[in-house]
């Protein structure tokens, strides 16, 4: 799932058990870093191994908070494969 407005200190670990404490079914959690400062983003991902605790954290998680913010959860989307500078890439024959 995807988890928005995260609090510049929140890492990996605290978002994951932020999660864990509630549904154990919780796989890990990815918290979005710049590449050039390392810096959050403010963004993340959590993944669950059992469908319908994924579900009811997207409900019962929404607006809980992680460390100093209320967190916004929705469903992850998929990357948009993208050819070379932003361009859509070329459909697979």
């Amino acid at each position: 799932i995807f988890v928005g407005d995260l609090a510049p200190d929140v890492t990996d670990y605290l978002l994951q058990e932020t999660f864990r404490a509630h549904y154990p079914s919780v796989r890990g959690a990815k918290v979005v870093t710049d590449p050039n400062t390392a810096r959050s983003k403010g963004y993340g991902f959590v993944k669950f191994s059992d469908e319908n605790e994924r579900n009811r954290a997207m409900t019962e998680m929404n607006g809980v908070y992680c460390s100093t913010r209320p967190m916004r959860i929705s469903a992850a989307t998929p990357k948009k494969t993208t050819g070379a500078y932003g361009a859509p890439a070329a459909p697979v024959p």
